[in-house]
């Protein structure tokens, strides 16, 4: 495994010679950190602050979501008022410029589409979409929700349209995922701690089946042992600097 730039270029650029490059990009809660959107696990990290039994399991919604709305009433207003920081631009450069195809995200903060990128799936929801449990219409909000817990003009209770632990994912949107992460031949993972399935086995899978990997995160974690090239430091620093260099030289 290398640990410097010029080695993440090369990979690329190789692959470009050959062709299209078949790309996917894997994100996690560590690519928004720099857009004052708090992780989940670690220093300062959500579940530092709050029991996730109580406030992010379908059991507690069961239980409670009058207590689960107030959470995610206070996520939705962070997340309307969060901006793309330089990794997400930098992941929309490199779509745009043909390295890359798709986005997989674990985030529920749209903040890849508010960088202007397309054909991102959001494995695990969007926190300001909401959806009906009676009807299953979906709504997205443009501020949080005045009254807690909201209810759907058909009577119905409104819920945040976000995969809940022990939900499963959608079905077409995970199976997709892994219909992407069959075919890649390269893989960006930025900023996840590869804890969390099953996103943190695309990129295995598309080890296994020849891809390469390239990782931009703070530390080492489990991804590094297939990992081709690990680039450490802060993705917002790390991404426009590896881009400039992939189009300048």
């Amino acid at each position: 495994m290398n640990s410097d730039m010029e080695s993440c270029i090369k990979i690329v650029k190789e692959l470009k010679r050959k062709g299209t490059i078949n790309a996917y990009v894997l994100t996690g809660a560590g690519i928004s950190r720099a857009s004052n959107i708090p992780t989940f696990r670690g220093e300062d990290g959500l579940w530092e602050k709050y029991n996730f039994e109580e406030v992010a399991t379908i059991d507690a919604w069961l239980k409670n979501p009058t207590k689960i709305w107030t959470f995610y009433a206070e996520g939705i207003d962070l997340i309307l008022n969060a901006k793309p920081n330089p990794a997400h631009e930098s992941i929309t450069k490199l779509q745009d410029h043909g390295f890359c195809k798709y986005i997989i995200t674990q985030n529920i903060d749209s903040l890849h589409q508010k960088a202007g990128s397309k054909d991102v799936l959001e494995i695990h929801g969007n926190i300001t979409r909401i959806r009906c449990m009676k009807c299953n219409e979906k709504q997205i909000y443009t501020e949080p929700p005045k009254e807690i817990p909201p209810m759907c003009k058909c009577g119905g209770m409104l819920r945040p349209d976000v995969v809940l632990f022990n939900e499963q994912l959608p079905h077409e949107l995970i199976n997709k995922a892994f219909d992407i992460a069959k075919k890649a031949d390269l893989v960006f993972i930025v900023g996840t701690s590869a804890e969390v399935v099953p996103a943190a086995t695309l990129p295995y899978i598309s080890k296994k089946n020849g891809a390469k990997i390239i990782i931009f995160n703070k530390e080492k974690t489990e991804h590094v042992q297939i990992a081709d090239c690990f680039i450490a430091g802060k993705c917002e620093e790390s991404l426009p600097k590896f881009l400039n260099m992939l189009l300048n030289q």
